[in-house]
């Protein structure tokens, strides 16, 4: 029985399946999707802190649940990982938050992003290249959604400031900011390289 597990496992090309069976093997994992799914999201909320909150927390619940995944190829993981990623992404544009329940589980605290951090992941994402873009596609808000993101977006606010700015509670900041960022995904051109996955996620 050993040998045939043996020889199945040399079949895959998932690095998740080795991470079920040794979950220090999970870092290749992490390694391989990592910043693909950081643009995947940082595309989509704009934010480089928000969006590595979301992917700090999308990889721990992709560890947490990796026993659940039942493919065995590198496109199978791929599209399983989106789907969780897809999942948070989902939750922060209906809350304004980003959930952090499996990162409390396993009682991880993401720290602030560093000056170099921030800008690594601009770079990375090319939001530093949406400029224009990003201003023309936010004329076509609504004047509240186009006032919260310009605020946390561009203004780099808080929610507690952005929300006394805006002279509304902190849920409904966020909401607005939410609701922005989700229409502007939807209007900013799509990220030009070769992730298939990433262009149908």
């Amino acid at each position: 029985m050993r040998p045939r597990l043996r020889l199945l496992k040399r079949a895959s090309d998932s690095l998740l399946v080795d991470a079920q069976e040794d979950p220090s093997a999970f870092s290749a994992f992490y390694d391989a999707y990592a910043d693909r799914i950081l643009r995947f999201i940082a595309r989509r909320v704009l934010d480089p802190e928000v969006a590595f909150d979301l992917l700090s927390e999308t990889f721990a619940k992709a560890l947490e649940r990796r026993m659940q995944f039942r493919g065995s190829s590198a496109a199978e993981e791929q599209a399983w990982l989106y789907a969780i990623a897809r999942t948070e992404l989902s939750h922060y544009w209906r809350s304004g938050r980003v959930e952090r329940a499996a990162l409390e589980r396993f009682s991880v605290t993401i720290p602030p992003l560093s000056a170099l951090e921030h800008d690594r992941i601009e770079s990375l994402t090319g939001l530093n290249a949406l400029e224009e873009p990003l201003l023309e596609a936010m004329r076509g808000l609504p004047d509240e959604q186009r006032r919260a993101v310009e605020l946390r977006v561009v203004e780099d606010f808080s929610y507690t400031d952005l929300a006394a700015a805006l002279g509304v509670s902190e849920p409904t900041a966020r909401a607005r900011v939410s609701r922005g960022l989700r229409a502007l995904a939807v209007a900013l051109p799509p990220p030009v390289h070769d992730d298939a996955v990433e262009e149908i996620a």
